[in-house]
């Protein structure tokens, strides 16, 4: 099996594009699947593959973490055609929060004419408003230092009760659900989650502070103490000795019976996807650093392509127990894109505050590990099969070429112009 390899990997890495064609290519991609023609205006698909897997739906989270990249994006380039691409997809998301769904603003899937999913699922999933809320806000600020605050006024935030605007619906959801147990952003465990509270704690953290600037008193008050109250259970119950930061607490009916290990991607990428907004933990903190390298240190061993290139970075999975290959969940979990982008993406975070650029070396590898995996023309799917090398699973996955967009720009590899 080994000399068969051989020969077969090397065609993977032929003619890899580079660091800056990458980014032009994932940003085309992004774009692609938020203009879909048969999809509503603003809405986003997952991916384009609409069967083994069916992922031609839109999740609130994936599409708020789209968003967010491309109001980061705007910052840097204040490209007009983004900016009326952000416009839709604001005017979207306040068709989306009207409609009626089993969970309310927790509903975490859309058919893309808008209309909430009506199938079984793993909902609610409650870090999907926060999430949004966060990426309004970041535009909300970018329109008032444009001296837009009639856009900001009338289309994002208006301090009344009911709420009525988008983001003060999401900030009202974040502030009287975030004690619930909800769905984690794997869809699988019901319970608290490391990387829902992370993100409703920055919501609530951000829109204070939008909500005072606007004149809304009452409630920055409010949203301040229940972020206060977040940010004491996340210090108090999620660190730990052994592994340094546990993805979830309290499981409904048990959870997943096979996930005993609590090591997860996805603490990782909350402290990523809530930067530079979260304070509660420094990066260099004992409990970070303990869990980073526990999860380096894991996915080095489990999966066969980190031993086969171990000068490349290293290709990181979920967690170690999964068992979703990227059409079954009765398999073996492989490495995703966007995990291992994740990884590249906290180097960055750490050399930039720390100032250590002896972690350029680190945050290449992770860089050159994606683009060994994807194919010559700059495709994405969701995973790297654990062995081969391959990409399997949902082809030209949003996330994964989201998290290429937000790991360059994390790095400041995108000039501002």
């Amino acid at each position: 099996m080994k000399w068969i390899l051989l020969f077969l990997l090397p065609t993977l890495a032929f003619a890899q594009p580079s660091k800056e064609q990458q980014f032009r290519f994932s940003l085309n991609t992004v774009i692609k699947n938020s203009t879909m023609p048969d999809v509503r205006p603003g809405m986003v698909v997952a991916s384009p593959s609409r069967e083994n897997p069916d992922y031609y739906y839109d999740w609130v989270r994936d599409t708020a973490l789209t968003y967010r990249a491309m109001v980061d994006y705007y910052e840097l380039t204040k490209n007009p055609q983004i900016k009326k691409m952000i416009f839709t997809w604001i005017d979207s998301e306040t068709y989306r929060q009207n409609q009626p769904t089993f969970t309310g603003l927790g509903e975490p899937k859309y058919f893309i004419d808008g209309s909430g999913y009506t199938g079984g699922w793993g909902r609610p999933q409650n870090d999907g408003p926060a999430l949004r809320a966060v990426a309004m806000i970041k535009f909300a600020r970018l329109m008032l230092q444009e001296n837009n605050q009639d856009y900001v006024l009338k289309k994002l935030y208006h301090g009344v009760i009911p709420a009525d605007s988008p983001i003060k619906k999401d900030l009202e959801y974040t502030a009287h659900h975030w004690r619930e147990p909800s769905f984690e952003l794997w869809e699988e465990e019901m319970g608290l989650h490391f990387y829902t509270l992370l993100a409703q704690h920055t919501a609530l953290q951000e829109g204070a502070k939008l909500a005072q600037e606007l004149g809304d008193a009452g409630a920055a008050d409010f949203y301040n103490e229940q972020a206060r109250q977040i940010g004491q259970m996340l210090l108090s119950q999620f660190t730990d000795a052994n592994i340094g930061i546990k993805a979830t607490i309290r499981r409904v009916n048990g959870g997943l019976g096979y996930k005993t290990s609590n090591i997860d991607v996805a603490p990782l990428l909350a402290l990523n996807h809530n930067a530079p907004y979260q304070k509660l933990f420094s990066l260099k903190s004992p409990h970070v650093v303990k869990y980073v390298n526990t999860l380096v240190s894991v996915n080095r061993q489990i999966y066969k392509v980190n031993h086969d290139y171990p000068n490349l970075g290293v290709a990181i999975g979920r967690y170690p127990e999964d068992k979703y290959d990227g059409y079954v969940t009765t398999k073996e979990g492989n490495p995703w894109f966007l995990s291992t982008l994740a990884l590249g993406e906290f180097y960055c975070q750490v050399r930039n505050e720390a100032k250590n650029s002896k972690l350029n070396d680190l945050i290449e590898k992770q860089f050159a590990r994606a683009l060994f995996h994807s194919d010559r023309k700059g495709a994405m799917s969701e995973q790297i099969n654990r062995y081969d090398g391959h990409m399997q699973g949902a082809y030209e996955l949003t996330w994964s070429h989201n998290a290429f967009m937000t790991a360059m720009m994390r790095c400041g590899l995108v000039k501002r112009k």
